[in-house]
């Protein structure tokens, strides 16, 4: 069973970085200008699974955005929604930042002929702590924006949530039924 859920999530991760055209580590290493916002993937610069573990279940503010309709969101919760994603977008960019930076040190201290392990560990850590920060930066905004919603709508809200994880097992089952094909 393990096993089975830890090749769905490369799955679904390997398909998330097909989809935006580059794998997570390129896209922090390489900077390419636009590529987070364009596909509002911004958990996409960490390795730790935020897709399949935890905004499945929690999609957030830029999420609830795009349902305020089915979600019958009142003016003051889209304006509450919009200053948790802006939020959210500014703490993200400058993680992303962070991890950038990271890798660009931690490339160049590897190129060395003889470089030393001290600076190399300390790389990988600063690399590990800017991905650790993506993972956990976005947590309180994608808690805050299912709060700023009412009992009615938190009920639309799961069953809508519901639906978006059926549609994302339906995908990945459909993924790991083509894998299975090329063995």
């Amino acid at each position: 069973m393990f096993k089975t859920i830890m090749k769905t999530t490369v799955m679904a991760m390997a398909l998330a970085a097909f989809a935006a055209g580059l794998n997570p580590a390129q896209a922090a290493m390489h900077g390419r200008p636009g590529t987070m916002a364009r596909r509002g993937m911004y958990f996409m610069h960490h390795s730790l699974g935020f897709s399949f573990i935890f905004f499945r279940f929690h999609p957030g503010p830029h999420w609830d955005l795009m349902h305020t309709a089915a979600l019958h969101l009142t003016p003051q919760q889209v304006a509450e929604e919009k200053h948790l994603a802006m939020g959210m977008m500014m703490e993200t960019s400058r993680g992303v930042r962070q991890l950038k930076a990271a890798y660009r040190n931690y490339r160049k201290a590897a190129r060395a002929p003889n470089p030393s392990i001290r600076a190399l560990v300390g790389d990988v850590m600063a690399v590990g702590r800017a991905e650790t920060y993506l993972g956990y930066v976005m947590i309180p905004f994608h808690l805050k924006g299912y709060r700023v919603l009412d009992p009615a709508q938190q009920a639309i809200y799961q069953r809508l949530a519901q639906k978006m994880r059926m549609h994302m097992m339906h995908m990945m089952h459909g993924m790991h039924g083509m894998h299975g094909m090329h063995r």
